[in-house]
């Protein structure tokens, strides 16, 4: 298959259903830079100092500063905003609905990475009154490793029901002029980033944990401000995170923090209590309900709630899975979150 097969089509279901069993090459090579590294960490509030001081990071055993755990969100969002500039056309901007994610990390984005992007197409079917499209994002270092995968379901709203109903992706309009990317069969579908042989150093001892210990709990302030930087390292340009008018003409609320914003202050709440970044090597979270919605109201700031409790350990590999929760004004902001992560070895 090529472009123009896809572009043949005018439905975008009919595009999205020729896109099945293939994978999509993004022309474009993300560089990581440690500007865009300390733009992320202060827009999700994470100081852990490895993203902010290079000899911390070299203390992790990093050769440049690490990216906090979700900043592949970034390089995700202009992938999936780029097919739906060329690829699948047909689909309003507004009705675009991000509902899952799941993020596979063999090792943190560094200073320095290049980084390529692949999508898989891998099902899509009608649901109620959504398009649901499930993609596989897979990223290439520029020595041909495989560093971080991701699964997302987006969802296309074709009916009339409420816009509310789930966590918008953002819209689609184009970042700046691009070159479009390749469409190729899918040869394997299957890859997961390896984990890397790294060992970590996290501040937790694992043999005083047990299921159901709990995180210390952690606050955090968020204003209309915070969701105007987030946009605008993120390069999300949807309106509904900055103008009330926006949020309410597509159905919302008010303004809302989009999702992969909440996953990434409860990725840097785990960090904290780790003391390594580099230590989780899964998250997954749930969005897709309007009431997980953090509404942020104007000139105040908004008091968020974190907790985590370990659900399961694994004493022979030394990992642990740590069920995350973040409140706001007594609401859950997660369908569902959780993470994976590895501990120091014992001496």
């Amino acid at each position: 298959m090529n472009n123009s097969a896809v572009d043949a089509a005018t439905d975008p279901a009919d595009q999205a259903r020729a896109l099945l069993d293939h994978r999509y090459r993004s022309a474009t090579t993300y560089e990581v830079r440690r500007e865009k590294i300390r733009e992320f960490a202060r827009a999700i509030q994470d100081f852990h100092p490895a993203h902010w001081n290079e000899e911390a990071a070299a203390q992790l055993g990093f050769g440049g500063l690490i990216a906090p755990p979700t900043f592949a969100s970034i390089i995700l969002l202009r992938i999936h905003r780029e097919i739906l500039d060329t690829l699948i056309t047909g689909y309003e901007a507004h009705r675009i609905l991000h509902a899952d994610q799941v993020l596979d990390i063999g090792r943190p984005l560094v200073a320095g990475d290049r980084i390529t992007c692949d999508v898989y197409f891998e099902s899509f079917q009608h649901f109620a009154q959504y398009d649901v499209l499930a993609v596989k994002s897979v990223l290439t270092d520029q020595h041909g490793d495989v560093v971080q995968t991701g699964s997302t379901a987006l969802l296309a709203r074709t009916g009339r029901e409420n816009a509310g109903s789930a966590e918008r992706l953002g819209a689609h309009t184009p970042i700046a002029p691009h070159t479009p990317g390749v469409v190729v069969p899918a040869e394997d579908d299957g890859i997961v980033a390896p984990i890397s042989p790294r060992t970590p150093c996290t501040t937790v001892d694992f043999e005083s944990l047990s299921v159901g210990t709990e995180l210390p709990a952690r606050v955090v302030q968020l204003s209309r401000g915070d969701l105007v930087d987030y946009a605008g390292v993120t390069g999300d340009a949807d309106p509904v995170l900055f103008s009330e008018q926006a949020a309410t003409a597509t159905g919302l609320p008010t303004v809302v923090a989009p999702g992969m914003f909440k996953l990434g202050l409860a990725a840097g709440y785990l960090s904290g209590w780790l003391g390594d970044p580099a230590a989780a090597t899964r998250f997954r979270a749930q969005f897709a309900h309007h009431t997980h919605y953090l509404h942020i109201p104007p000139l105040q700031a908004s008091a968020i709630e974190f907790h985590g409790r370990i659900t399961s350990l694994d004493p022979h590999r030394r990992m642990a899975t740590v069920a995350l929760d973040a409140r706001a004004h007594g609401r859950r902001l997660f369908g569902y979150a959780a993470a994976e992560v590895r501990f120091t070895e014992r001496d």
